[in-house]
C-alpha cells in the first residue's frame, strides 16, 4: 500500500511524491529526502502535540501563549479546558468587577463628568474580558481547524439558534489527520506580545468595550431614576394632602408647638409610620439663580416615630426612629432635569442621610414652564427629640441639556442650610 500525504489546500489524501494535487491542481511541498518523508508521514496521522496530562492549567498557559495564533491545531480535550477555564475567569471577573463597572457610568460626556476610580476599573475590566474574549475566539479557530474544517465556519455564529449549534457540533467533532493542512503558517518569530499589532488591536477592543459598558450603566442609571411607580406616588401624595391639612391647622394655633399626637401616622411607601412626636417648622428658601427655574422649600417637619423602625433590605437595612420631611416646589423656567428626591440631608447633631426612595415622584425630567412639588422624606437613625433638630443641611442636583460644551452652568449642584427656629 503506497504512502499518502494530505494536500495543503483542500486536505484529501495524495501520494506522498506527488508535486501537485490531482483534486484540487495546487502545488504542493518539495520532496524531501526518504527520511525526511518518513517523518513528515509520520507526523500527518498524529494529532497537535499536546502535553501528556491535558488539565484546567496546561490548557490556560496553552491558550494564553496563543491568544493571536489563528494557523495551528488544539485537541479536543485542550480545547474544552481551557473553555472551562474562561467561563469561571469571566464568572469571578465579573462578581468582583463586572457588577460594580455596570452600577454607574464613569464618565458623562454632557456635562462633562469623570469618576477616576471608577474609569480605572471599568478599563482593568473591559481589557481582561476583552483579552478572554479573543483567547477563546481564536482558540475555536484552531479546534475546526484540527477537525480540518476552515475558520471560516465561525460565521455561522451570525445564524440565529440553528449556527451556534451547528458551531458546537463541529467543536466536539475528533482530530482529523488532514488538518495538519493548516499547520502550514504555523512559525512564527516571536510571542505575540512581543508585537505592536496585538496590543492595538487589544487597546481598541478594550476601548470599545468600556464605552459599551459606560452607555449602557448610564442608561440603567437614567432608567432608575425615572421610574416611576404610580401606586407609592398616590399613596404618598394623599398622605401630604393630609399632613398638610393636619400641620396648618396645628400652626394657625401655635405655629411653634407640639402637635397633638392622637392616632397622628404618616405613610411612608407602604409603611404606616406612628409618630409619637412632632414639630413642623416654616421656612422661606427660594432659589432662582438657575436656568430660569425657581425651588422653593416652604415646610419642613420633623417626627420622633412611636418605636423602632426598619428600613431598607440586605446589606442597606437599618434602624430608625426618627424622620425628617421636607416639602418643596419647582417652577421650571425652561427643560431640566433636576433630583431632590436623590438629595443628601445632614443634621445639626451629626447625622447625615440620602433621602429615602420612597418619597414623593415629583422631580427628573421637568418641561419649560411646569410646575411640580413633593415631600421628600429622610430618616434618622437616632433622635431623642424632635426639639434636637435645629438646622439642616440639603443639597441636590439638576442639568439641562445643552450643544455649549463652554456651558458651566449646564449643571448645577445645589446646596442650602435651614435653621429651624
Amino acid at each position: 500500500m503506497s504512502e499518502t500525504k494530505y494536500c495543503i489546500n483542500c486536505g484529501k489524501a495524495i501520494p506522498t511524491n506527488a508535486t501537485f494535487c490531482p483534486f484540487c491542481g495546487a502545488t504542493q511541498d518539495k520532496v524531501a529526502s526518504t527520511e525526511d518523508q518518513n517523518t513528515i508521514t509520520s507526523e500527518q496521522h498524529n494529532t497537535p502535540n499536546q502535553p501528556e496530562h491535558v488539565n484546567m492549567w496546561t490548557a490556560l498557559k496553552l491558550g494564553m501563549r496563543q491568544t493571536f495564533t489563528w494557523s495551528q491545531r488544539i485537541t479536543r480535550p485542550q480545547y474544552w479546558w481551557l473553555y472551562l477555564d474562561l467561563v469561571l475567569i469571566s464568572l469571578v471577573l465579573t462578581i468582583v468587577l463586572g457588577i460594580r463597572a455596570y452600577s454607574y457610568p464613569a464618565f458623562i460626556l454632557s456635562p462633562l463628568h469623570v469618576n477616576v476610580l471608577q474609569t480605572v476599573l471599568l478599563l482593568i475590566f473591559s481589557a481582561l474580558m476583552v483579552w478572554t474574549s479573543v483567547m477563546q475566539f481564536t482558540a475555536s479557530a484552531r479546534r475546526l481547524h484540527d477537525s480540518n474544517r476552515s475558520a471560516h465556519y465561525l460565521w455561522f455564529y451570525l445564524l440565529p439558534l440553528v449556527g451556534p449549534i451547528l458551531i458546537i457540533v463541529f467543536l466536539c467533532q475528533r482530530s482529523e489527520p488532514a488538518g495538519k493542512r493548516f499547520d502550514r503558517l504555523a512559525s512564527q518569530p516571536k510571542p505575540w506580545t512581543h508585537k505592536w499589532w496585538t496590543w492595538c488591536l487589544l487597546v481598541l477592543l478594550t476601548l470599545g468595550y468600556a464605552a459599551l459598558i459606560n452607555i449602557t450603566a448610564r442608561d440603567t442609571a437614567m432608567d432608575a431614576a425615572l421610574t416611576t411607580t404610580s401606586k407609592s406616588a398616590a399613596t404618598n401624595s394623599d398622605d401630604s394632602y393630609s399632613d398638610s391639612d393636619s400641620e396648618e391647622s396645628s400652626d394657625s394655633t401655635d405655629s411653634d408647638s407640639d402637635s397633638d399626637s392622637d392616632s397622628d401616622s404618616i405613610t411612608i411607601g407602604d409603611d404606616d409610620i406612628d409618630i409619637a412626636d412632632q414639630k413642623a417648622y416654616s421656612t422661606s428658601f427660594t432659589d432662582s439663580s438657575w436656568a430660569k427655574s425657581t425651588f422653593k422649600i416652604d415646610k419642613v417637619t420633623v417626627y420622633k416615630t412611636d418605636g423602632t423602625y426598619t428600613s431598607g433590605s440586605g446589606n442597606d437595612k437599618k434602624d430608625f426612629n426618627g424622620v425628617v420631611k421636607v416639602h418643596m416646589s419647582i417652577h421650571a423656567g425652561q427643560d431640566i432635569s433636576a433630583y431632590p428626591t436623590q438629595a443628601k440631608l445632614s443634621t445639626n447633631d451629626g447625622q447625615q442621610v440620602e433621602a429615602d426612595m420612597d418619597s414623593d415622584d415629583f422631580d427628573g425630567d421637568l418641561n419649560s414652564g411646569t410646575d411640580s412639588d413633593g415631600n421628600v422624606y429622610f430618616v434618622l437613625s437616632k433622635l431623642s427629640s424632635v426639639k434636637d433638630i435645629t438646622s439642616i443641611r440639603l443639597k441636590w442636583d439638576a442639568s439641562y441639556d445643552t450643544d455649549d460644551y463652554d456651558d458651566d452652568n449646564a449643571y448645577k449642584t445645589f446646596d442650602t442650610t435651614l435653621n429651624l427656629n
